[in-house]
């Protein structure tokens, strides 16, 4: 790996957050529309893994001499553009739901939850490979 110290310490924050909802047994949306409590873990632990997303971005930025952007989605296409990870448009995506979680806090669509859930944590590991394998 390319990256090393801070770099991996986010992708290792990304990697345990990323474990803890797997082990959290959300089997069917019902599970998670019945306890808060998941909900909360869920969505904070979705919000942190993407934080680690946009600063591992802005880690590789300035470790290539780059100027930082304006905004976190630029921020991960760019480190797309570079090459360092792959062009998949979930990735801005995420950034995108992160910033839904945190301005529009007082009610998270529980339904993107489950799916991001359901169908989009492998991007995580995904995103881990990428830079690993950078």
């Amino acid at each position: 790996m390319k990256y090393n110290g801070v770099v991996e310490k986010k992708l290792l924050t990304i990697g345990e957050k990323v474990s803890l909802i797997e082990s959290w047994g959300i089997t069917s949306f019902a599970v998670l529309q019945e306890n808060t409590m998941l909900q909360n873990a869920t969505e904070r632990a979705l919000q942190v893994a993407i934080e680690a997303v946009v600063d591992t971005c802005e880690r590789i930025l300035a470790l290539e001499n780059q100027l930082p952007l304006s905004s976190s989605a630029d921020t991960v296409k760019k480190v797309q553009e570079m090459g360092v990870i792959s062009q998949n448009p979930d990735y801005v995506e995420m950034v995108k739901f992160r910033n839904f979680i945190v301005h529009r806090y007082e009610k998270v669509d529980l339904e993107i939850v489950y799916a991001i859930v359901k169908k989009k944590l492998h991007l995580f590991r995904e995103f881990i490979n990428d830079i690993r394998n950078t």
